[in-house]
């Protein structure tokens, strides 16, 4: 598999069917009754005591990395013509509510947008516009292209219709940026008056902060900056939706970044970043419900300890990380950082799917060029879990990082909001190592297979919703929901 690229051309569209269902709402519990019978899920044993995780170092920001590959490659979008329809005032001006379905429209991913399920979502944050260390906005770079295009109004036109917001995203990764903003109190009233622009400019509803920072030294003086940046915009209009990107860790990391509990009297919610959690050297899960040394249900209980329940929404990732590998056994070691990769990406490829059971993520093998590689991923059995978390931890609600990363294909978001009927995982994995590339399992299945998948699925037909193995029976989603399983941590080889 290759990187994460744009992709151009037409797209299926959704069915109407699916475009014009009313909002939905998390309805997890009844469907995950389904996976825990599929998967023979014991009762959970009493929970552990909270973990204390740390943050990601630089070169592990959630979202720095796909922006930086994606910034490399010049964005070419024709430029708007008329600004979006506003909201409705019913809708403009309403709270945030509970079963929240928060969506990332990434300039990237700007030219799927018709094809985005609009009406399944609540929030919509178009990502982004670089923020620099004085405060002002960057007028340049793929992020503005976006910002000023004509589908970037289009989606916000629709958005509306469909009873969504719209966020706009101020976005920095540069440390030295970081500092600034976070030292110099002039640098919040510049950006609060620029941003306040930008998101009226556009007919927009609000703004999300994405400033991924690394270390304690600036811990304090940035959950001031981030005050002052929420009082300033919800002063210029207090019905604007202010939220923030936070790490998994960054509840439990008192040494970390984020120190939420000191920002969340201000912001609206917290989007948790809860992907890029996967353990350095190993091919394991990007986001992990279970076990591993971090994982989503160890991020939520933290969250809760340490901020209003009904200000968390739990990140889902619509993509994985490519590792190379030895052979084509789970959680083997790799000598080179992961690639990320589309849902849409593995989907296409076809390859035997997999169930890790610890970290309850899909998981699949195939061989390029002589080597193994192993794939740790989300599809609709797995995101419906941690949807599920989201629903039985009564948290504000989910969010999507990012649209259009599943090729507009609706498995994923069916399941993130409860309306998928899921199939029984498949196997924990093949039945021994096969090192050799030369004797793969015989049609490609088993070991993984030796084609690689294609770096992008064809536009036309459009990649098969369901990675997960054939031909286990359909589960019909019903019943009052089991306990999660308990988490199991993996030691590192």
């Amino acid at each position: 598999m290759t990187a994460i690229r744009r992709v151009t051309g037409p797209i299926r569209l959704l069915s109407q069917r699916l475009l014009h269902l009313p909002r939905a709402r998390i309805l997890a519990a009844p469907v995950l009754a389904a996976v825990a019978v599929a998967t023979g899920a014991p009762v959970a044993a009493p929970r552990p005591p909270l973990q204390v995780l740390r943050d990601p170092p630089a070169a592990r920001l959630p979202l720095r990395t796909l922006d930086q590959m994606e910034a490399a490659v010049p964005l070419s979008l024709p430029a708007a013509t008329a600004p979006p329809v506003a909201a409705p005032p019913e809708l403009s001006q309403a709270p945030l509510a509970p079963d929240e379905v928060f969506g990332f429209a990434p300039y990237w991913t700007l030219d799927l947008a018709a094809g985005f399920a609009v009406g399944r979502l609540s929030t919509v944050a178009y990502f982004g516009v670089d923020v620099s260390g004085d405060g002002s906005l960057l007028h340049s770079g793929n992020g503005w292209v976006g910002y000023q295009s004509q589908q970037l109004a289009d989606l916000v036109t629709r958005a509306h219709a469909a009873g969504d917001r719209v966020t706009l995203t101020a976005k920095t990764f540069d440390s030295d940026a970081l500092h600034r903003l976070a030292n110099d109190t002039g640098a919040s009233a510049v950006l609060v008056q620029q941003l306040a622009d930008a998101i009226r400019a556009k007919n927009m509803d609000g703004a999300n902060l994405d400033f991924e920072g690394t270390g304690n030294s600036d811990r304090a003086a940035f959950a001031s900056f981030i005050r002052r940046v929420a009082d300033g915009l919800h002063a210029q209009n207090p019905h604007w939706q202010v939220t923030v990107d936070t790490y998994a860790s960054s509840a439990s990391d008192a040494a970390g970044w984020f120190d939420v509990a000191a920002m969340q009297p201000s912001v609206d919610a917290f989007f948790v970043m809860a992907y890029d959690m996967y353990e350095p050297g190993v091919a394991s899960p990007n986001a992990p419900l279970t076990g591993y040394h971090a994982n989503d249900q160890g991020a939520v209980a933290s969250y809760v300890a340490v901020v209003p329940r009904q200000k968390v929404l739990l990140g889902v990732p619509f993509y994985g990380y490519d590792w190379v590998t030895a052979d084509n056994q789970p959680n083997r070691q790799s000598p080179s950082p992961p690639t990320p990769v589309s849902y849409s990406e593995v989907a296409a490829g076809g390859h035997q799917t997999y169930w890790d059971s610890n970290g309850n993520v899909p998981w699949t093998a195939y061989q390029q060029s002589g080597k193994w590689h192993e794939v740790y991923y989300d599809d609709p059995t797995s995101v419906a879990m941690k949807a599920r978390l989201a629903s039985d931890s009564h948290i504000l609600g989910v969010g999507i990082w990012a649209l259009g990363m599943d090729g507009n294909d609706p498995a994923l978001m069916a399941a993130l909001v409860g309306n998928q009927r899921l199939v029984k995982p498949g196997p924990e994995g093949p039945g021994g190592p096969s090192a050799s590339p030369s004797a793969p399992a015989p049609g490609g299945q088993g070991s993984g297979g030796s084609a690689p998948p294609p770096a992008r699925p064809s536009p036309s037909p459009s990649p098969k919703p369901s990675p997960s193995p054939s031909p286990s029976p359909l589960i019909q989603p019903g019943g009052g929901g089991l306990p999660l399983p308990s988490p199991t941590p993996l030691p590192l080889p």
